[in-house]
């Protein structure tokens, strides 16, 4: 039985919520802020975080932010704010989807199911429990990424897609390629979410090693190599 944790302080939503997903056998815990979610957060790490951007004592985005340094579960925000730019920054923030209120049940559900399925395929099908390209390492049984030894924090979707591009390294991969094994499904704004994850992997990646690792191949995807400089 999967773990959820929903982070909102509409009372109202904290009760849907939970009476929607107990019904589906997840164990489900609320909490109606920022502080006490984040407690309940670190006192029992779920498998998967429903999180509001719009609280009173912190924003779901720094909250977001603060969470995905040290925890890697997928993180789906939740808001009414249905412009692109705070979709962009969720995503920026470390959040792996964003749905905009009001949602349909059916739509949450499918979401946060493929967001545990996939999360459950990458850390348990591959045989592969470790892999490198250069300085870059990865380890799959610790769910860790190091550039020169440094564990790099990521969000499980740029986890994800570190993965997919390191068992292809020097291979080209399509944006449907990526679109179809990192996020699974379509969604309106998955072109702004890969080029926001890239731009987001290259600064935690390729600064600290001073070398180009994401090639962007124009008009088709991109291609995971060491250049010689960040300039390549």
């Amino acid at each position: 039985m999967a773990k959820i944790l929903v982070i909102d302080d509409d009372r109202f939503i904290l009760k849907s919520l939970k009476d929607i997903l107990t019904a589906e056998k997840f164990e489900v815990t609320v909490a109606a802020n920022a502080v006490d979610g984040y407690r309940a957060l670190t006192e029992n790490v779920p498998a998967l975080l429903i999180l509001d951007v719009n609280m009173p004592d912190e924003d779901g985005f720094s909250l977001c932010r603060k969470i995905r340094s040290k925890y890697t579960m997928p993180i789906l925000m939740l808001s009414s704010r249905n412009e692109t730019i705070d979709k962009v920054i969720g995503l920026e923030m470390g959040a792996d989807d964003y749905l905009t209120k009001p949602f349909e049940s059916r739509e949450l559900l499918a979401r946060i199911r493929a967001q545990l399925r996939r999360n459950k395929e990458y850390t348990e099908a591959n045989e592969n429990t470790a892999m490198q390209v250069g300085e870059l390492e990865m380890d799959l049984d610790k769910w860790q990424v190091r550039v020169r030894g440094e564990v790099i924090p990521l969000t499980s979707l740029e986890f994800r897609l570190v993965e997919y591009m390191l068992q292809n390294s020097g291979r080209v991969l399509s944006r449907d390629q990526i679109f179809e094994r990192v996020w699974g499904y379509d969604e309106a704004f998955n072109q702004n979410s890969l080029e926001v994850m890239v731009y987001r992997l290259r600064q935690k990646l390729e600064k600290p090693l001073g070398k180009r690792l994401i090639h962007t191949v124009r008009g088709y995807g991109y291609r995971l190599e060491v250049a010689e400089n960040v300039a390549s």
